[in-house]
């Protein structure tokens, strides 16, 4: 006859506590089952402690169902809280963090291992995990005031279930927040995004996180829509710095010489906004690579406008807009712009027309944009385009180039408006930026500079925003000289489009017609069939470089890759651009007829292109020259 079989488990109730006590061996899991049909028979234990709180209530409740053995209230030896108080201060601790904030945790700058930092937006503070991140390291602030030498548990002999209350959520990585000093990068991030900013200037939270388990995937299936925009805009702010410290290691090479072919490399993919005017200059080879002789240059070069200047200015008076002849200045027609002044060449009729002709140009420039409707900027147009066109008699002034000189005069004078800020900031202890400057601009004793300087909303101003009247003679001189010299480099290398019948244009429409024939024959089938001549919208896109379809912000980032194709930047690769932007609109314009294509083709919907647009565009083009460029006669 076979042994009684020992029971597994029995209930045993000593002093009115009820305690579960299992066979030396144990179930394998079964068991539980019974464990939970006991505990329903131990029935409400609520009524014998009504003058008792709550933690004093569950406290007996839990001592009478499991015994004393396994939770232990009663002292910090047996791995329950040190003191209800330690507690309540706990919970105080937290509450006063979340409330630190205005806005909870959603506004706190957080870093992770890589050093990306994110920001979650207020909608979902509650669900962000950098919310949960603070909770939880707020649980294991209490938990660590429980002695270490032991934990609180539930343990079986049943091997198969054995929990620690620790180990509840295994997944999340433990945090720690602590302050984190600002470093002058922060400081560029939070003036560009101010609501990357913690609150407390004095207390910036970071997220340590311990190794985890967790997958890449699943921490960002719990990112939301908000946290990741504020992870794309600090991605996007890093690689702008990184940008920009490539352009500094570049501009700031010890050894005396800058390498341009470097240069050109790095501007194909755009150049930094604080340095783009004095990478211009360079590129367009304005300014010397040799650093020695940069200062001597642009002073030798600003002199020689300032004299180009007088010569003609005996025949204009630019502030009265009025046009007389030259009576006081006999030697004016000995010097490259200057007139007869006995006017046998009828110069005077010439120039009248001439200077009639760029007013008219100028004051429908951009119009859009305040800057040129103002005064000052006008001004300073009129002189640059009218020296320009007297000194270059093969072409003379065409309608157009008056778009061309715009980029670079709103680079200048955004460049000058930088040097003041970043001279400002130096004051307060920003780093100095100064090796960085174009030489010559500033002076101490320029008055007007010095009153600019002192503007409380100088670090606010833009070229956009800015009335260049504010700034002295001696900068405008400036200025403008730069913007002449550059202006005319840009024009050396397309010369043939503003001389006489303009070939060069009629050259370029037809590389343009051949190269759609060759990409998109269909589109040209269309425009066949329509009678649509490519002249009739091209003409202008070679002629303005497309100034009149695209904003003049865009248009300076087309010319970032432009000047790096020097010399052939504004000419050849122009062409390629031109095919990428007509093929982008290509599906609209083969639905539409002869009419409906020409009033697409001269207000093309570009209104809220990016600079990503502009940067796919350009890599399309670069595509295209690099399977036909070299293949003979694909453009004849």
């Amino acid at each position: 006859m076979a042994p009684k079989r020992r029971p597994e488990m029995s209930q045993v109730s000593s002093n009115g506590h009820n305690e579960f006590v299992f066979g030396e061996k144990g179930g394998r899991g079964k068991n539980l089952l019974s464990f939970l049909k006991n505990l329903s028979l131990t029935g409400p234990l609520l009524n014998s402690h009504k003058n008792d709180n709550s933690e004093e209530i569950n406290r007996n409740i839990n001592s009478s169902i499991y015994g004393e053995m396994t939770y232990g209230y009663t002292s910090p030896d047996t791995g329950g809280l040190i003191l209800p108080k330690a507690a309540a201060s706990l919970k105080g601790k937290r509450l006063s963090l979340l409330s630190f904030f205005p806005y909870g945790l959603s506004k706190i700058d957080t870093t992770d291992g890589s050093g990306t930092q994110s920001n979650n937006g207020g909608s979902s503070r509650l669900a962000s995990p950098l919310f949960r991140h603070a909770t939880n390291s707020m649980s294991a602030l209490e938990a660590s005031l429980r002695p270490s030498s032991r934990k609180s548990g539930f343990t079986d002999l049943d091997d198969d279930w054995d929990a620690q209350i620790d180990d509840v959520d295994p997944e999340v990585a433990p945090v720690v927040l602590k302050p984190v000093a600002r470093s002058s990068t922060n400081d560029m991030i939070d003036l560009l995004h101010p609501d990357l900013m913690a609150f407390a200037p004095s207390l910036r939270i970071s997220v340590e996180r311990k190794p985890s388990q967790r997958h890449p995937s699943r921490d960002r299936a719990l990112m939301d829509s908000h946290d990741r925009q504020a992870e794309q805009e600090v991605r996007f702010l890093n690689q702008m710095l990184t940008k920009l410290t490539k352009f500094q290691n570049i501009l700031l090479k010890n050894d005396g010489t800058i390498d341009l072919h470097e240069l050109r490399k790095l501007s194909w993919n755009g150049v930094p906004a604080e340095l783009r005017a004095s990478v211009w200059q360079l590129l367009v080879g304005y300014l010397p690579a040799n650093k020695s002789r940069q200062a001597s240059n642009l002073m030798r070069k600003r002199s020689e406008y300032a004299e180009g200047l007088k010569n003609v200015s005996t025949q204009i008076l630019f502030k009265d807009d009025n046009v007389i002849s030259s009576t006081a200045n006999s030697s004016a027609a000995s010097v490259p712009g200057g007139r007869d002044s006995n006017n046998r060449d009828n110069s005077v009729n010439k120039d009248k027309a001439l200077y009639h002709q760029i007013k008219i140009d100028v004051k429908r420039t951009n119009p859009s944009m305040p800057l040129y409707s103002l005064a000052a900027t006008q001004q300073s147009l009129k002189k640059i385009l009218y020296l320009w066109a007297v000194r270059h008699p093969a072409s003379g002034y065409v309608q157009g180039i008056n778009d061309l000189c715009t980029p670079f005069y709103q680079i200048f004078l955004g460049n000058y408006i930088w040097q003041l800020q970043r001279k400002a900031a130096h004051k307060t202890g920003a780093p100095d930026d100064s090796p960085l400057f174009i030489p010559g601009i500033l002076d101490d004793n320029d008055t007007q500079e010095q009153l600019i300087l002192e503007d409380p909303k100088l670090m606010t101003y833009t070229a956009e925003n800015f009335d260049p009247s504010r700034i002295s003679d001696r900068v405008t001189a400036i200025i403008e000289a730069d913007t002449y010299w550059c202006l005319a480099r840009l024009l050396e290398n397309i010369t043939d489009n503003y001389i006489n019948e303009q070939p060069g244009i009629h050259r370029q429409v037809s590389d343009l017609r051949n190269l759609i024939l060759k990409i998109d024959p269909e589109l040209l089938q269309h425009f066949e069939a329509e009678g649509i001549e490519f002249i009739q919208f091209l003409f202008r896109w070679m002629n303005c470089l497309l100034m009149r379809e695209v904003s003049v912000g865009l248009i300076i980032r087309m010319w970032d890759t432009y000047l790096s194709e020097t010399p052939l930047g504004f000419n050849l690769f122009h062409v390629y651009v031109c095919a990428a932007f007509l093929i982008k609109f290509s599906a609209e314009l083969k639905e539409k007829d002869f009419q409906d294509i020409l009033l697409f083709l001269q207000n093309p919907p570009t209104a809220n292109w990016t600079e990503k647009d502009i940067e796919v565009m350009l890599s399309e083009a670069f595509i295209w020259q690099s399977l036909y460029v070299n293949k003979g006669a694909h453009l004849r």
